[in-house]
């Protein structure tokens, strides 16, 4: 995690010196598909909350972090807008305060996003992003335990985020994603249920 950390802040560093020489340029709309390739940092919450039925009893939860680092595929529609399809390796998870149960998601994240170019560097996007799972652990007091066959293995969520270009190739990029399915752990006899709620910074690479 110090070295996602470490990467994003070279690249913050790397566009502070060279963006006064790019500050009187206006960037350009995209006008042929482009591919790239991010890298970033998730913080997710297992909101059980929000299971069919809900808990009696409110559930306290903590966020966890975890990486995204993956590629992407750019392709205009318009002046304005363009579809962006990324296909990442995605870590999500949580933890429930009172009994220290921490669970940890391994994905492959396909978010399909709208993106919308605004003044010169900013662009804004929504879309719907869809998850399947690789890997599922929960760990108890510092047992880990394969979950993996026990975990639903499909997520749906709705994201929306921005976009600011530090040069004409390299973005940074802050993301909101809001679970729409209830993602079941357990045997049929015994499920619990949460839904997601995700914030995630990235910095991409485009050619």
């Amino acid at each position: 995690m110090k070295h996602i950390l470490l990467l994003l802040s070279l690249i913050c560093c790397l566009a502070a010196n060279s963006n006064a020489q790019e500050s009187s340029k206006q960037f350009s709309p995209i006008e042929k598909v482009r591919f790239g390739a991010k890298v970033g940092l998730n913080v997710s919450n297992t909101n059980f909350n929000r299971g069919v039925p809900p808990p009696v009893v409110p559930v306290g939860t903590k966020w966890k972090s975890g990486i995204a680092v993956g590629f992407l595929v750019q392709v205009p529609i318009s002046r304005a807008f363009s579809l962006q399809q990324e296909y990442l390796f995605s870590q999500m998870g949580g933890e429930i305060t009172d009994s220290g149960t921490e669970y940890k998601f391994s994905y492959l994240s396909l978010p399909l996003l709208l993106k919308y170019g605004l003044l010169s560097r900013f662009a804004v996007f929504a879309g719907p992003q869809f998850d399947f799972l690789i890997q599922a652990k929960q760990q108890v007091s510092g047992t880990s335990l394969d979950i993996t066959h026990d975990t639903e293995e499909r997520s749906v969520g709705a994201t929306a985020g921005v976009e600011y270009y530090v040069l004409k190739n390299v973005s940074l990029t802050g993301r909101y994603m809001h679970g729409l399915n209830h993602i079941g752990i357990g045997q049929r006899s015994n499920i619990t249920e949460f839904m997601y709620e995700s914030v995630q910074v990235a910095a991409e690479v485009k050619f």
